[in-house]
């Protein structure tokens, strides 16, 4: 490898390779900052203590983005004003395997061979195949269920 000088700054407009992903799981499903999240599940004000609490348990996938977290929306029941269940499940077993939330995040938007090449966040409603997809990509994670 050659030596470089100083790295330079990214030119404007120039994009880091994960920029369109996150792009398209934004258009999808919508990244929202705190304030956004708890106005979309009816939480109250921004800064109010209910959403600091569902974000602050660590079982909700976050993506820093420009110093703030973003909160993708496939995770959350608007309508039930909460957390969509088997996420969490799949949340706390990829991190015991040592996954990033943005590897995380990925995983949930990406074709899965269990899932005969459906996408886990297309079958949420279905948690036993999430979670064998989960048990089969995420070894030594451990779950809390037996198949």
């Amino acid at each position: 490898m050659t030596a470089q000088g100083p790295k330079q700054p990214r030119p404007r407009g120039q994009q880091r390779p994960a920029d369109d992903r996150w792009r398209s799981i934004g258009r999808e499903f919508g990244l929202y900052t705190v304030s956004e999240l708890a106005e979309r599940l009816r939480f109250g004000a921004p800064d109010n203590l209910r959403a600091r609490h569902l974000t602050g348990k660590a079982k909700v996938l976050a993506i820093a983005d420009k110093g703030t977290f973003l909160y993708p929306g496939f995770q959350f029941d608007e309508a039930g004003a909460r957390m969509v269940p088997v996420v969490k499940d799949i949340v706390r077993q990829g991190r015991l395997s040592g996954w990033t939330d943005e590897e995380l995040v990925l995983w949930f938007c990406r074709p899965s061979k269990v899932l005969q090449g459906k996408r886990p966040v297309d079958v949420l409603g279905d948690e036993e195949a999430i979670l064998r997809a989960a048990e089969e990509d995420f070894p030594g994670g451990g779950s809390s269920r037996n198949s």
